[in-house]
């Protein structure tokens, strides 16, 4: 019966090969938080996109130093107290600025910087901090850190 037992948590039958190793069995599981991160990731960024559109459906962007143009371009969103009307709670994508600083102006992403649609959230928070930063030395620092926390800097980029 051993060379048939089905191994933790895979529902496959070891074959005579003996039993996953843990390094196996781990990375099994580290797959599975990651597919769970990316369908989070995503129904967050479906919910900035909608909330940024229906900002500018309000007329957000007249306000001095908001952003016009489609994705909202990596405004720091913060939930809101009371559930909007569809039950989920609501997301402002703006964030208010520091006390005594008048700074809300975002920078786009570097050219070799992809979209950031299947950032965790680690990724997410450093790009946000770089499109939000208005040093252009420690924006670039922060898009470095990016780079290196991602796997783009691997690549020779």
């Amino acid at each position: 019966m051993e060379s048939g037992t089905a191994t933790a948590g895979t529902g496959q039958a070891s074959r005579g090969t003996g039993a996953m190793t843990t390094s196996e069995q781990a990375a099994i599981l580290d797959e599975q938080l990651r597919r769970g991160y990316e369908t989070f990731d995503g129904f967050i960024l479906g919910e900035r996109e909608r909330a940024q559109a229906e900002s500018n459906e309000a007329g957000a962007g007249d306000q001095p130093g908001a952003e016009s143009g489609a994705g909202g371009g990596g405004q720091m969103p913060q939930i809101l107290g009371a559930p909007g009307a569809n039950g989920l709670p609501q997301v402002a994508t703006q964030a208010p600025p520091m006390p005594g600083s008048q700074n809300t102006e975002t920078f786009p992403p570097p050219e070799d910087i992809p979209s950031g649609r299947d950032d965790d959230v680690v990724a997410r928070q450093l790009r946000e901090a770089a499109m939000s930063e208005p040093d252009p030395e420690l924006r670039e620092a922060l898009w470095q850190e990016y780079r290196n926390y991602t796997g783009l800097g691997d690549s020779g980029n």
